[in-house]
């Protein structure tokens, strides 16, 4: 009679693959649930229409959002105060309709960021994110002019 069985050895081998390729599934579920959002990532996480809001005493924590101490500026690099949202202190709002988003410059602890409309720049210094956003290498230089 002969036997039809698995070895000691064959049957760890099978055990150790499957711990394995479970550990794999499992981390990767728990990164794609929960991905960490920087600016430079806005457009892509809230394309086509979404808006974010920040607010100054509470913050969704449902987004993993790396987002410390923002500042926004516009063109003349004059402070943005937001409006109120649902009666709360709003500190910091994205928003992207239609996948056009806002413009102006994010200052955070995380870098300075350029907003224009259709992507995201991060630069070093505001003077460059206003140069940036002002298209200041377009414009004519003092002397030039148009024939």
């Amino acid at each position: 009679m002969q036997k039809i069985a698995f070895t000691l050895i064959e049957l760890i081998i099978v055990v150790i693959i499957i711990g394995i390729s479970s550990y794999l599934v499992v981390s990767n579920v728990k990164t794609a649930t929960n991905p960490i959002i920087t600016p430079e990532k806005f457009r892509e996480a809230f394309y086509p229409d979404k808006t974010l809001y920040m607010f100054r005493d509470s913050f969704n924590t449902k987004l993993n959002i790396s987002l410390t101490n923002p500042i926004v500026y516009d063109k003349d690099l004059n402070q943005i105060n937001f409006k109120r949202y649902k009666d709360k202190d709003v500190l910091f709002k994205y928003s992207i309709h239609n996948g056009i988003q806002n413009s102006y410059i994010l200052e955070c602890n995380e870098g300075i960021f350029v907003f224009k409309p259709l992507k995201t720049i991060k630069v070093n210094s505001l003077q460059k994110a206003q140069d940036i956003l002002t298209m200041k290498e377009y414009m004519p230089k003092e002397g030039d002019f148009y024939k």
